[in-house]
């Protein structure tokens, strides 16, 4: 039996809210308790609810003390450090599509050039002189990455790079 799709709205129904709720927090706690036991890393979770008066802690109120002790003890640089609003995470998205952009940029002309290239006698009178220099400067950037990925080597750094 399938799952139906879920709208993210408030669900209307305060009692299909309660159940709703209840379901999905133990479902949360059930992860990470997972998280915990798989990868063998403290984790705590603090839940704030209208159903309960008070944060609901798990595990235990030791040990949710402890983690956030180990928090604030932090420089606030490294507390911060992955921590994201909204905003920031569009900035984040943004940037990345702005990356993938400019390298699908690069491949296109890269690809254009080659076409030119295989299609056309580059000695004729066409000024192709912003193409070429475009060739020239994706072929030393190719270079300079051929260079460092060598040294890199060359030090010890492994023959496969995994990414």
């Amino acid at each position: 039996m399938g799952r139906r799709k879920v709208t993210h709205q408030l669900i209307a129904d305060n009692a299909t809210r309660r159940v709703t709720f209840r379901k999905r927090k133990d479902g949360l706690l059930k992860k990470i308790n997972e998280l915990t036991i798989l990868c063998g890393l403290p984790a705590c979770a603090i839940i704030y609810s209208e159903y309960k008066d008070g944060p609901e802690l798990w595990p235990n109120v030791n040990e949710v003390r402890s983690l956030l002790d180990r928090l604030s003890e932090l420089p606030v640089e490294k507390q911060t450090k992955y921590m994201m609003d909204q905003k920031d995470l569009m900035k984040k998205m943004i940037q990345e599509a702005e990356k993938k952009l400019e390298k699908e940029k690069w491949y296109t002309r890269a690809m254009k050039l080659g076409i030119m290239a295989s299609t056309s006698d580059l000695t004729t009178d066409t000024d192709c002189s912003e193409e070429l220099a475009k060739a020239a400067e994706v072929v030393d950037k190719k270079l300079k990455a051929i260079r460092e990925r060598i040294k890199a080597v060359e030090a010890g750094a492994p023959i496969i790079k995994r990414e």
